[in-house]
């Protein structure tokens, strides 16, 4: 048994078990706690590399788009995760659309009316 808790007991400290929980669990306790360690240390490495690759086709599209295209913004590819961000994103863009209406049919108005004047 003691070189069993001898091969297991590195395992564990690396895996962020404290030393008094070491040895208050059993040996197939710990070892499932390590198993978890070992499937989020992989889920976070996928995660990383999904984020490198993500990174990596974002740059040369951002790079090489037409200057008419809008910028790609975080919910173009995590549409649930930046739900709110984006509304308040279209709604900011609605609103500053709207401003530069009523900018342009003022201009518009002043334009006209000087034209009738005849300015």
């Amino acid at each position: 048994m003691s070189d069993v808790v001898d091969a297991v007991y590195p395992a564990a400290l690396e895996a962020g078990i404290a030393v008094e929980q070491f040895w208050n669990l059993s040996i197939a306790e710990v070892q499932d706690l390590i198993n978890a360690y070992a499937q989020r240390r992989k889920a976070d490495l996928k995660k990383s590399i999904r984020m490198q690759f993500l990174l990596a086709s974002l740059i040369p599209q951002y790079i090489l788009r037409d200057e008419k295209d809008p910028v790609p913004q975080p919910w173009d590819y995590y549409p649930e995760l930046f739900k709110e961000e984006k509304e308040i994103y279209e709604k900011a863009a609605a609103e500053k659309e709207f401003e530069d209406f009523k900018e342009r049919r003022r201009q518009y108005a002043a334009a006209l009316n000087k034209q009738r004047r005849g300015g």
